[in-house]
């Protein structure tokens, strides 16, 4: 039998009513999230340079989804929440909604004020039939999709997938692949 992870203890401790088990996993949360943070601005500055827009911009928004998805999750039912992996699928369901409802958010703003750029409506648009794609492709493909919000909204590496998801790194890369070109087929 697999020993418990130490956040699989916590979660069942909360569950149980244990007041202090809830305020654990609301700090691993926060720390998890955060450590999310910091490994993109790593991996930004290493791709675009300590000095620039795209560091700055990627830091505040990522600070600001820090934050948002941490309040979110702190006010969220979690009672269907049993492991690691179930909690690390619930804090990537809450940052998409948060990125999508910004986006929608942003792109009513712009209609309002009539003064737009095609680009950034174009953007936001994209965003919208990206999520809309990836709500059909979840349906379709959960493990695929477990994979690549994983990978690409929690920032997470492949063996770590493979452990939270319990498959092996070739199947994750398999998986990964064809997400994207699943994906990618559908935003043409």
């Amino acid at each position: 039998m697999k020993t418990t992870t130490e956040l699989t203890r916590i979660i069942q401790d909360w569950q149980a009513g244990n007041k202090q088990a809830e305020n654990q996993l609301y700090q691993f949360a926060y720390l998890q999230l955060r450590h999310i943070a910091q490994e993109e601005r790593k991996r930004n500055a290493e791709k675009f340079g300590q000095h620039n827009d795209v560091l700055t911009d990627s830091v505040n928004s990522t600070t600001a989804l820090i934050h948002d998805a941490y309040l979110k999750l702190s006010n969220s039912e979690l009672s269907d929440v049993k492991t690691k992996r179930d909690f690390f699928l619930m804090a990537t369901k809450v940052m998409r909604q948060i990125l999508i409802d910004n986006a929608r958010s942003q792109q009513a703003q712009k209609r309002q004020a009539l003064t737009s750029i095609q680009d950034d409506n174009d953007k936001f648009e994209q965003l919208i039939i990206m999520d809309k794609a990836l709500d059909s492709f979840s349906v379709r493909y959960p493990r695929q999709s477990n994979a690549l919000k994983l990978k690409y909204l929690m920032g997470m590496k492949n063996n770590e997938i493979c452990q939270l998801l319990e498959c092996s790194s070739s199947l994750i890369e398999k998986d990964l692949k064809f997400s994207r070109s699943w994906l990618q087929t559908r935003m043409m």
